[in-house]
């Protein structure tokens, strides 16, 4: 229905806070730690493990040009049909061409790319 695990604390506080517990045990936070089994599962659905709200929405973004680029062979996404996705993927490309006044891509990212 959504298209992504990005889940906000005011649209369901209750899948939010088991998302966060999943993040904290993954990372050993808290205990019991996730066995490996419920991470393969949670990896198979793109889950991103990081902490940091900044790194879910860029892993959203990716995870959708994955998918885009599965469907269609290409990561040319029309603008009109996708504008946020549009936008990340050029923001990334003047990333990684580390434009003036763009952050340039760290290397965990430019690995997934």
């Amino acid at each position: 229905k959504h298209d992504h695990l990005q889940v906000s604390e005011e649209d369901d506080p209750d899948l939010y806070e088991w998302t966060t517990l999943q993040r904290k045990r993954y990372h050993g936070i808290m205990k019991p730690p996730l066995p490996d089994s419920q991470i393969e599962k949670l990896e198979d659905v793109h889950f991103c493990w990081s902490l940091d709200w900044k790194d879910r929405a860029w892993h959203e973004k990716y995870t959708a040009a994955v998918e885009f680029y599965k469907e269609h062979g290409h990561t040319r996404v029309n603008k009109k049909d996708n504008p946020s996705l549009y936008n990340w993927i050029q923001t990334q490309g003047k990333r990684y061409k580390e434009l003036k006044g763009h952050k340039p891509l760290s290397k965990r990212d430019l690995n997934l790319l």
